[in-house]
């Protein structure tokens, strides 16, 4: 009795703590987010350089070369950033114009429609000012350059310190988590996470090039303005799950609208474009190539988003999947911690062996809760 009690003491405790590690990651979140995207970094570099080594290269080379790639990659993405935004400032008077003439044209309907006076306005009715609004956001992203090459430099020394100390890591977690007489377990769990992790990122990198190019493609072929920003924003909306993506196709359908009215067949062009995009890679490609892997529930994924999306910003939407992913591993990996693996697992695997085991236990027991398509079956027909 009194073990089931420390039990539950501890469990406190460890929520507590939790609680308390995202508040000071809330407080510090300027310095906090550098600190978890160089840990994002070091987990993408990891198989690059064991694939180095595995080729005979030295392991200082190998860093240098995977360190040179992610410089690469992170200045492509930072001039992409500045590119786009100058490009939205030269287009934003335009649309603006373009905007108006939306609101003309819908007032135009409902006052055919309803009988409202031609002359009121929607956006009068909202009352923004979106010259002035979006144009100092704008030029505040092309101010802040210096702020974003610093933070850039600071996760990529970051993630190369790490990946400096990776054959000390884990000796030192061992130490650390009172597994020194057994580091293999240690070992395992971090040769997981680094598998599942990159796997996570990579299958879903390959599958949100994809819905990019294929966005792309259907802007190109109805001469949407700025096609390739579309495709590159689906490319990383669709690391956040289930938002994002719906976020892109109504911004991109948005601007098809604004850009083509009042002729709809290009806006119509686009929206099944993207529309059929995101339903057969999200509903057909992505659960075939990516099966049950995370095993996550779908709650607490859209959980977590609202949680590292309030601590960290839209970088935590981003981190929010792999964060969970990771934790999940841990915890599974701690007997004190294991039912909470359990809880936020998907629970097929609980559910398969409830299956089995139902027969022997209580048949019928929650079966329309459990099996809801079993229960419909063995329902009888009204005569």
């Amino acid at each position: 009795m009194k073990e089931k009690y420390l039990k539950q003491i501890r469990n406190i405790l460890y929520f507590l703590l939790t609680v308390t590690l995202m508040g000071i990651c809330k407080i510090t979140s300027s310095v906090s987010i550098n600190l978890i995207m160089s840990m994002f970094i070091f987990l993408i570099m990891l198989p690059v350089v064991s694939a180095l080594e595995r080729h005979k290269v030295p392991g200082g080379l190998a860093t240098l070369i995977s360190a040179l790639i992610a410089v690469m990659v992170v200045s492509a993405a930072v001039g992409f950033i500045f590119y786009t935004v100058n490009q939205l400032i030269n287009i934003l008077p335009g649309y603006v114009v373009r905007l108006n003439y939306l609101d003309s044209y819908l007032m135009g309907i409902i006052s055919r429609v309803r009988g409202v006076p031609h002359q009121d306005s929607l956006i009068k009715f909202l009352n923004i000012d979106w010259a002035t609004s979006l144009m100092p956001l704008l030029r505040s992203v092309s101010s802040s350059a210096i702020n974003i090459i610093k933070n850039s430099l600071i996760i990529l020394l970051l993630a190369m310190f790490l990946m400096m100390e990776r054959h000390t890591l884990i000796p030192k977690l061992s130490s650390v988590t009172q597994n020194s007489e057994n580091p293999e377990k240690v070992a395992i769990m971090m040769d997981r996470v680094n598998r599942q992790v990159s796997k996570y990122l990579g299958m879903k990198l390959l599958l949100s090039t994809i819905t990019g190019l294929l966005f792309y493609a259907t802007g190109l072929a109805v001469g949407l303005d700025l096609a390739f920003l579309w495709g590159v924003l689906a490319v990383i909306l669709n690391f956040i799950p289930t938002f994002g993506s719906i976020i892109i196709t109504l911004i991109t359908i948005f601007m098809a609208v604004l850009q083509f009215l009042p002729d709809w067949t290009p806006v119509i062009i686009v929206a099944a474009g993207t529309i059929a995009t995101q339903m057969i890679i999200g509903n057909i490609l992505d659960p075939r190539l990516q099966g049950n892997q995370l095993n996550l529930s779908p709650f607490f994924i859209l959980a977590s988003l609202s949680i590292f999306g309030y601590i960290w910003g839209i970088i935590g939407m981003f981190l929010a999947v792999p964060i969970m992913s990771i934790m999940q591993i841990i915890f599974a990996n701690m007997d004190s911690t294991r039912g909470i693996a359990i809880l936020v697992s998907s629970g097929s695997s609980l559910r398969k062996r409830m299956k089995a085991e139902r027969k022997s236990l209580a048949p019928g027991l929650f079966d329309d809760v459990m099996f809801p398509q079993e229960s419909l079956k063995k329902t009888p027909k009204k005569p």
